[in-house]
């Protein structure tokens, strides 16, 4: 039986942007599932964005958990941006076999590193009271922090997909400081499975220095890979398909664990 791996996509967009690995997977014998968050699975109306308002990285949690809950065993979960945070709490619950996390987002407790990451956390002030709101970042914003290894045509069509997101959400991710109820928070000790981390050298949002942190968390089953010249939408970049061979390969050697 091929093992299950399930693809969880980032904020504002869906799994869409994770379609070229699941393809890739697929013809490596995986059997691939791409989820959605609740109201991320169609092009965003203004009726799902006022949906979004409120809604908790907790709820897409329990929409992930919700998708994996009839496997026979844990799957690999392939975690993009908040994805990677979702698996993460997943692993923790015991329900990975296994995760790997594409730029995955900085979880409570792990600080900037660099200007580019405190300069994010600006302009996300500037937005007012986001987290009451739904909020989508501007093509100038996306373009230099997620789009930024695509040419200018790709940028432009990626980011016409894109949709808001709760600001609650994006609030939990960037100010978890502030966040009591620490949504965010992994319990490193309970993830007992093995981790990959993809970080993309070039990758403004979530930066190499920061994920390193997140792997020291985790310790020794931790493999972490810088990728070389690329950003954070590794799976949209021109060279994706060599990300998606080093992490089919991982996950290959994970079958037997």
């Amino acid at each position: 039986m091929s093992d299950h791996v399930v693809l969880i996509h980032g904020t504002n967009a869906g799994p869409w942007t994770m379609a070229n690995f699941a393809d890739f997977f697929t013809a490596k014998g995986f059997a691939c599932h791409s989820p959605a968050y609740r109201y991320h699975d169609k092009p965003p109306t203004a009726e799902t964005a006022a949906k979004l308002v409120n809604l908790s990285i907790a709820d897409y949690v329990d929409d992930i958990a919700a998708a994996v809950a009839g496997f026979e065993s844990p799957p690999i979960l392939v975690g993009h941006s908040l994805g990677g945070v979702v698996a993460q709490k997943l692993a923790a619950r015991g329900l990975a076999k296994a995760i790997v996390l594409l730029n995955g987002s900085v979880n409570w407790g792990v600080l900037p590193t660099t200007d580019a990451e405190r300069a994010l956390g600006k302009m996300f002030i500037s937005a007012g009271a986001f987290w009451e709101e739904t909020l989508l970042p501007d093509f100038e914003t996306m373009a230099k922090f997620g789009l930024n290894k695509l040419d200018a045509a790709e940028q432009h069509r990626v980011f016409d997909r894109l949709g808001p997101e709760s600001g609650r959400v994006l609030f939990e991710l960037f100010f978890w400081m502030f966040d009591p109820n620490q949504t965010t928070k992994i319990n490193y000790e309970a993830v007992t499975c093995p981790v990959m981390m993809v970080s993309g050298s070039d990758d403004l949002a979530i930066p190499p220095s920061t994920a390193r942190l997140i792997a020291e968390r985790h310790g020794p089953n931790t493999t972490f890979h810088e990728a070389a010249g690329h950003g954070h939408y590794l799976m949209l970049e021109p060279a994706w398909a060599k990300i998606a061979a080093l992490c089919a390969d991982w996950m290959t050697a994970q079958k037997d664990h």
